[in-house]
């Protein structure tokens, strides 16, 4: 299952850069892990009204009947592939131009819309990019590892089983007596090679050299799902299996706190409470720090709340820290010749949302920003567009 990170951001950008004047189609809306919703097709259905909405778009962009069906054969395919709509989460987003289709699952609900414009639209998944939206969760217990994605709101369990052991015993085949913490001979079977480990070796060292082992596995096979992921990982499990990972990990992000649970069992519910109450302080110190530092020089020339301003900069990679509330898109254009952007009272072919050009640009460049209504923290408006920003210089 495939996450949606900063790298497939700048696949998207990639993409719509090298397609010429190719129209890029965005499609989002909210969906149902299971439930009446989802027995009845309405995730679907509702899709389906949105691929007709998107054919009157094109339309509208002159485009003829032929190239439109042309565009519309993925979304036409995913439409009629009856397991793929049993098996999404809060939300769903599908790009598509030109010979290229991609779409994503997401751990938030996302609004019913559509778009076609020169460029892919991301605003509406920036809750998920950005600082404050999502942290994983690695279970890591004797009878139970499992992968969890989260937000404040969510939570999903991303299916690991194709290259983790779905248990330390399956892997490792203990001979359990008791606890974790009991072991006798057993074998450990690491990348197709089994290791017997015997009374040769104390207690301690046993469980170093086998467990060990296992969690480089583990953290070098997550990989394939965290690549340059920069999210906060919480480690829920006995101490001493999350101490080792912690060690071994080369993943940069694993926060402070584990969650201790001397007991193998706990639903995703409770899961997700237990590593809230853990990341909900770290991410309302970070947005509030963030804040403190912009406020300590507002007004000295190192910040804006001008969306054109703002988006000209981020451009430029000059952005440090962006906060966005959630608004309507402010539509525009950036005169790369004037190095300026412009704001327009309606939307123009060839417009972009400014809000989505500086988050993205932010995001690409290595800046921060927070959707700043997403954990409870949110800056007061006047009704203007509420944009803020923190330039590196």
């Amino acid at each position: 299952m495939a996450l949606i990170n900063k790298k497939d951001i700048e696949k998207l950008i990639n993409v719509q850069s090298s397609n010429g004047n190719a129209l890029c189609l965005s499609f989002y809306l909210p969906t149902h892990r299971a439930g009446k919703e989802t027995l009845n097709g309405q995730d679907s259905l509702a899709f389906k009204n949105q691929i007709r909405k998107a054919k009157e778009l094109l339309e509208k962009h002159d485009v003829p009947a032929a190239e439109i069906a042309e565009y519309m054969k993925p979304a036409e395919a995913l439409l009629n592939e009856n397991g793929f709509w049993r098996h999404q989460g809060e939300g769903l987003a599908v790009f598509i131009t030109k010979g290229f289709s991609t779409h994503y699952e997401l751990p938030v609900s996302m609004p019913n819309e559509v778009f076609v414009l020169d460029q892919f639209y991301f605003t509406p998944m920036l809750p998920v990019l950005s600082q404050n939206g999502r942290f994983f969760i690695l279970w890591l217990y004797r009878e139970k590892v499992a992968f969890y994605e989260a937000t404040i709101d969510n939570i999903r369990q991303i299916d690991i089983s194709s290259f983790v052991p779905e248990s330390f015993n399956q892997a490792l085949k203990f001979d359990v007596k008791g606890n974790d913490q009991d072991f006798t001979n057993s074998t450990t079977t690491v990348n197709g090679s089994n290791i017997v480990h015997g009374a040769g070796t104390t207690k301690g060292d046993e469980e170093h050299s086998r467990v060990r082992e296992f969690m480089l596995d583990i953290d070098n096979n997550l990989q394939e799902i965290l690549h340059n992921a920069t999210e906060p990982l919480v480690l829920a499990g006995v101490d001493h299996y999350c101490s080792i990972y912690r060690n071994i990990s080369k993943y940069k992000h694993i926060v402070e706190q584990n969650i201790n649970v001397n007991e193998g069992g706990g639903d995703m519910h409770s899961i997700h409470e237990r590593a809230l109450a853990v990341m909900k302080p770290l991410m309302q110190k970070g947005h509030s720090e963030a804040l403190t530092r912009y406020q300590n020089v507002a007004g000295t020339g190192s910040t804006s709340e001008d969306i054109a301003t703002v988006a000209a900069e981020a451009v430029h990679g000059r952005i440090d820290t962006l906060f966005i509330a959630p608004s309507e898109p402010v539509w525009g254009t950036y005169d790369s010749v004037k190095a300026t952007a412009e704001v327009h009272e309606e939307y123009q072919r060839g417009d972009d949302d400014l809000i989505n050009l500086a988050a993205i640009k932010t995001i690409a460049q290595g800046g921060t920003v927070y959707v700043s209504s997403y954990n409870g923290l949110q800056e007061a408006t006047d009704g203007r567009v509420n944009v803020k920003a923190l330039f590196r210089y």
